[in-house]
């Protein structure tokens, strides 16, 4: 019998058994985080339908789990597919050609079934918003029922799988945000000006933060505009996902393969930014302005200070990821040994200087922008 989420009821006896750890472990962190951005909503949508989103997701999860398998199963006749799959080419491959596309086309559709599901009976006061946080419950979703997975075959940790628990959601926000842009007229001259802006790393012009006005008919949008709207986006969210992984993997070769590693969190960093952002733009807030110089050779100077902050920030992080991770097997009480509190404490002094370097660089380039405004 599989591990996993199991409550059986049996009426001789009344007996109930409540879900094991791992189903615990693997739906908690999800359902906190899906709190966490109901909690942050302006205009806040009913939350049973996020709840619905969240199973949803899950289901989808499955349904991205078994394609999968189908797959792997039908390409593991080809003898060399193992051998090729060990070589961190054969990870882009076998990446960039299924495991992303299944996953990604699975949220998406899971997305497109719920709108067509729900009709009319979303949330009228701000539709956009409501696209964007139905798709990043059905993501969470979709990550706790790949969580469970994983922890239920032993393949991860409860630390690694709570670290990623955002990850999904990061990847499918590109087509969330495409959704959203939908509901909120992105034919208009206007948003046409915002959404050039956009891919500016905030770098946007008053324009880019005009008040949308939202439509009030054509609520349900016909499968055609679904894929119209959203197959650049598609994209965008597959290649960011084979990428995450690729980075993740690269860590198991030799130099200079092995340094790619270094790219994943800020990769992050940077995606997380950018969903922040569109977070910003569905609420019609203001966007957080970090490049506004004047001239190009100041605008390119901030560029690279901004992926100087990101490299910087990203590795502080993935340094206190690794000294978690060597703790992590520790007894509590070896924490306490004096050894044990100087190594604590020199690594995450270590990782907090490249920290708050990116922070200053972050703080500086936002009192730029305030200066140039009100000037």
């Amino acid at each position: 019998m599989v591990r996993g989420a199991r409550a059986e009821w049996n009426v001789f006896n009344s007996e109930f058994q409540i879900p094991n750890s791992e189903f615990i472990w693997a739906v908690i962190p999800p359902l906190l985080l899906l709190i966490y951005y109901y909690r942050r909503a302006t205009a806040s949508p009913p939350l049973f339908p996020l709840l619905l989103c969240f199973g949803w997701g899950a289901i989808f999860g499955g349904i991205a789990l078994g394609l999968e398998w189908i797959f792997e199963h039908t390409i593991s006749q080809w003898e060399d597919w193992q051998r090729f799959t060990r070589t961190l080419a054969g990870v882009a491959v076998r990446q960039l050609v299924f495991i992303a596309p299944i996953e990604e086309g699975c949220k998406l559709a899971g997305v497109v079934t719920f709108r067509w599901l729900v009709g009319r009976s979303g949330n009228r006061r701000s539709p956009a918003l409501s696209i964007f946080i139905e798709t990043i419950a059905i993501a969470l979703g979709f990550t706790a029922q790949e969580s469970w997975v994983y922890l239920s075959n032993g393949v991860a940790t409860v630390f690694e799988r709570a670290i990623g628990t955002p990850i999904h959601s990061l990847f499918s926000a590109a087509f969330g945000y495409a959704l959203a842009r939908e509901r909120f007229g992105a034919g208009s001259a206007s948003v046409q000006g915002a959404l050039r802006c956009r891919e500016r790393f905030g770098a946007g012009s008053r324009g880019a933060t005009t008040n949308y006005q939202l439509p009030t008919t054509n609520y349900q949008l016909p499968i055609t505009n679904y894929l119209r709207t959203t197959h650049h986006f598609l994209i965008n969210a597959i290649v960011c996902h084979a990428l995450v992984n690729i980075f993740s993997s690269a860590w198991r070769y030799n130099p200079p393969l092995n340094f790619l590693s270094y790219l994943l969190f800020p990769f992050l960093l940077w995606l997380f930014w950018r969903m922040e952002g569109w977070w910003r733009q569905v609420q019609h807030q203001p966007s957080i302005i970090l490049i506004s110089g004047m001239t190009s050779i100041h605008r390119y100077w901030q560029r690279g200070l901004v992926v100087f902050a990101l490299m910087l920030g990203g590795n502080a992080i993935f340094g206190f990821f690794l000294l978690v991770r060597t703790l992590s097997p520790l007894h509590p009480v070896q924490l306490l040994e004096p050894e044990n509190i100087w190594f604590i404490a020199s690594r995450s002094a270590l990782n907090s200087i490249p920290g708050a370097i990116a922070w200053g660089i972050y703080r500086y380039l936002r009192f730029a922008a305030s200066r140039r405004n009100s000037s």
